[in-house]
């Protein structure tokens, strides 16, 4: 096992637990790293829109999020990097 934190579904869990307290109801791709730090780049969260990103609504150059499907779309993404050991 490397030295990196392993990520179980409880650790998932607490992380879109405290996320969703801390996510405004709808939040712009720009802002993503505010609440989830550099775990997520915003240029790959675009590259990701184009295949298999999370939903969203384009409002002139910007795109935009709805907290509940974020969360749901962000959790299938943690867990997709799950390995067999959970």
């Amino acid at each position: 096992m490397s030295n990196s934190l392993f990520l179980s579904r409880d650790v998932v869990d607490e992380i879109l637990s405290t996320l969703a307290e801390a996510l405004p109801p709808v939040f712009a791709r720009k802002d993503v790293p505010r609440f989830l730090g550099s775990s997520l780049a915003v240029g790959t969260l675009a590259n990701l829109g184009r295949t298999n990103g999370p939903p969203y609504i384009r409002r002139g150059r910007h795109a935009v999020y709805e907290k509940k499907s974020f969360l749901v779309w962000y959790r299938n993404w943690l867990l997709s990097g799950l390995t067999s050991r959970d």
